[in-house]
């Protein structure tokens, strides 16, 4: 097997699930999908092992592909009010997202889907595929405090996207 293979072996599928969750369809998802991995292929010797672990750097350029192609058209996202966000109470919001039953789960689904593309793969980053705040900093090319405030934000506006859903 040679190396390209193997790479798509080892991290196609790390790649195509952050671009699948940005973009939300699966044709762009795995057009872009090639893209992230034949850059990635292309620019491999710029990859530093101190910086980042390779698959952290393949999904660095999978984030970026997204991002890039989710720029060109306009995407409509779901805004709040930050001061209405930021008077939640935080006792309430955490006895949400402790041990979800079906129900819940599906709700928070379905707030998952309504975030922007950023948001969801930040929130599906950390909590699904449990990286780091330091990783997911490489990847995104932010700051991890950055993250970890972004983090807080979007499970305070998961809740009130949840309460939403459950008084209809």
């Amino acid at each position: 097997m040679n190396e390209e293979n193997e790479i798509v072996r080892q991290y196609g599928q790390s790649v195509f699930a952050i671009i699948f969750r940005m973009v939300g369809n699966q044709q762009d998802a795995e057009e872009l999908t090639q893209d992230a991995l034949l850059q990635g292929i292309r620019q491999r010797k710029s990859h530093d092992p101190q910086q980042s672990s390779l698959r952290t750097w393949f999904c660095s350029i999978a984030y970026h592909t997204a991002l890039n192609h989710l720029r060109r058209p306009a995407i409509q996202t779901l805004s709040f009010e930050e001061e209405h966000i930021s008077t939640q109470a935080e006792a309430e919001m955490q006895a949400l997202f402790q041990q979800p039953d079906d129900y819940r789960t599906e709700l928070l689904e379905r707030a998952i889907g309504l975030l922007s593309p950023e948001e969801r793969t930040l929130i599906m980053l950390f909590y699904y595929d449990e990286l780091s705040l330091a990783d997911i900093g490489f990847i995104t090319g932010q700051q991890p405090g950055a993250i970890a405030t972004r983090l807080h934000r979007i499970r305070k506006r998961l809740y009130h996207l949840i309460k939403r859903m459950q008084t209809l």
